[in-house]
């Protein structure tokens, strides 16, 4: 599984769906005895209990360094703890395995589980916790999501930054590779060349439950996918030969979000067609 939970995934799914994300203003950090991608059992009647951390630069480390407290600039992907975090002192013996980030202070939605690298068993009187930097989250780093926006997202969701969803997404076509950090060589002007749009909805973007699923996603796997077909404009020119695509928040310019390489290289020039991704040509797996 992803550190995600399905709830999780569903919901950041959706955000990438243009439907926003509510956030709650504490993470209930909660101890677990086991867990799976729909399901966690906290461990109860052994004397511990959920911890509040406040979403904030404060509490939740940038991805450039453990302990940073500024808006996240790094390339790791990676968000920490900054303080200890001590569940209590047990008043029975049990097994901690992971970690739970709830949306409540009892019940409520488990988001992400962090597994411990060793289980660690206790018994009574035992101080159960983890030390400042111990619980660690990543996301995306070898999925095709720039250090761009892991940032954004880790400060959203971790630390209280805002960040919005692009109301319109821009598909690039690359003749070299673009990587986590950008870059890449996009095709040029002058041959007819432009981005190509797509408005995140419901409508335009697949549910995880389904290719082609316009509701609310309830899937257990992660990945949404285009439900209408993405067409860049007609070539009057050379492309060349077309390996890699990405998804910029803007028509031209802009910040690189996601990019990926085509299942087979294309070489377009002025009698091609236009460039044209199906239905389900693209897709997104949360990870």
């Amino acid at each position: 599984m992803s550190q995600f939970t399905n709830y999780g995934e569903n919901k950041l799914a959706d955000f990438f769906r243009g439907q926003g994300l509510t956030l709650p203003t504490n993470w209930y950090m909660t101890p677990l005895s086991a867990y799976s991608d729909s399901s966690a059992t906290e461990l109860t009647g052994v004397g511990l209990s959920r911890v509040s951390v406040a979403r904030s630069l404060a509490n939740f480390a940038g991805t450039q360094a453990d302990a940073s407290t500024t808006a996240s600039s790094g390339t790791s992907h990676v968000t920490s703890n900054n303080n200890a975090i001590a569940f209590g002192t047990a008043s029975g013996s049990g097994t901690l395995v992971a970690v739970g980030l709830f949306d409540a202070a009892s019940g409520g939605n488990c988001w992400m589980v962090w597994e411990l690298d060793a289980s660690l068993p206790f018994v009574t009187s035992d101080s159960v916790g983890l030390t400042a930097a111990q619980l660690r989250f990543s996301l995306g780093l070898t999925n095709g999501c720039t250090d761009y926006l892991a940032n954004k997202l880790i400060d959203l969701i971790f630390r209280a930054q805002a960040f919005s969803w692009p109301a319109t997404i821009y598909h690039g076509a690359f003749t070299a590779a673009p990587s986590n950090a950008g870059g890449g060589t996009e095709v040029g002007g002058g041959v007819g060349y432009a981005r190509a749009s797509l408005v995140p909805s419901t409508a335009n973007i697949s549910g995880t439950q389904s290719v082609g699923s316009t509701t609310a996603s309830s899937g257990t796997a992660g990945r949404i996918s285009n439900n209408v077909s993405v067409a860049h404009p007609q070539p009057t020119g050379s492309w060349g030969s077309l390996g890699w695509g990405g998804w910029f928040d803007a028509a031209t310019s802009g910040n690189l979000l996601f990019w990926h390489a085509l299942t087979a290289s294309l070489t377009v020039d002025a009698s091609s067609s236009p460039p044209t991704y199906a239905p389900n040509g693209f897709g997104l797996t949360i990870a």
